[in-house]
């Protein structure tokens, strides 16, 4: 696993607000990622409904609340270390955990912020992307438009079929989509505000990613029920302004030395 970046990865990371990683798994930890998120998905106690559109992709969330692997993968410090370094944060928490399935001849995702859907506001707050398959054009990788976390959005999608709403919203959004094409064991690191999307897959295979969402020690609820995410029986304990502190939820995954 990359356990550093240089400062040309970093800068171009808060300008652009998305790096891609092509060499972040070596071979056996990206067989390693495979087994344990196919067999999570696998288990019955993941068969919920979790918002999948089998149309658009297969979905499932926290997993590493039930399954152990992913909870080690999930929490390796060595992800939250490089994800502190892109965000300049003194420490993370891991936010949500998700495996996604663009499933073959899968529509395109709508281009979309994570942000607005989460509980908390905050610049500083990001995504890993992790590819268990080849990611390319023809099967429905990522899409970012870049510079685009500058405009600090607020626009919530509904994750429709009209893929460019975001864009009509709002028509000061300046340039167009690129492509984050990765091999099979790179990854992408993208902000919370960065407008992606993913294609549509237009082959006869499955395109796997896990993700995991991070979230700044110090956040603080926003009043977004983010049910999927945090749960009815958390969210109905606070109130808005209280610490997103829950360590069995949100677990800290990196600290700087003194930093918690």
């Amino acid at each position: 696993m990359r356990d550093g970046l240089s400062g040309a990865e970093i800068e171009s990371y808060r300008t652009n607000g998305f790096l891609a990683v092509e060499d972040f798994l070596s071979p056996a930890e990206l067989e390693q990622w495979r087994d344990v998120a196919d067999a999570a998905v696998s288990e019955d106690l993941v068969r919920q409904p979790d918002g999948s559109n089998p149309q658009v992709y297969t979905q499932r969330m926290n997993l590493r609340r039930v399954s152990a692997e992913v909870e080690d993968l999930v929490g390796d410090p060595r992800i939250g270390r490089l994800a502190s370094e892109l965000e300049d944060v003194d420490a993370l928490r891991v936010y949500v955990d998700q495996v996604l399935v663009k499933e073959p001849y899968g529509i395109p995702t709508q281009f979309h912020l994570d942000l607005p859907w989460w509980s908390f506001d905050s610049s500083q707050a990001c995504t890993i992307w992790i590819a268990l398959d080849d990611s390319t054009v023809e099967n429905g990788c990522l899409y970012f438009v870049p510079g685009s976390h500058q405009l600090k959005l607020e626009y919530r999608s509904n994750l429709g079929p009209e893929l460019g709403a975001i864009f009509a919203a709002h028509p000061e959004i300046p340039g167009s989509p690129v492509p984050g094409e990765l091999p099979a064991g790179g990854c992408t690191f993208h902000n919370a505000r960065t407008i992606h999307g993913a294609g549509a897959n237009m082959t006869s295979g499955r395109r796997r990613a896990f993700t995991v969402a991070f979230m700044p020690d110090g956040a603080r609820f926003d009043g977004t029920r983010d049910v999927r995410s945090l749960g009815e029986d958390y969210l109905d304990t606070l109130d808005r302004g209280d610490l997103l502190q829950n360590d069995e939820l949100n677990p800290i995954v990196f600290a700087r030395a003194g930093a918690t």
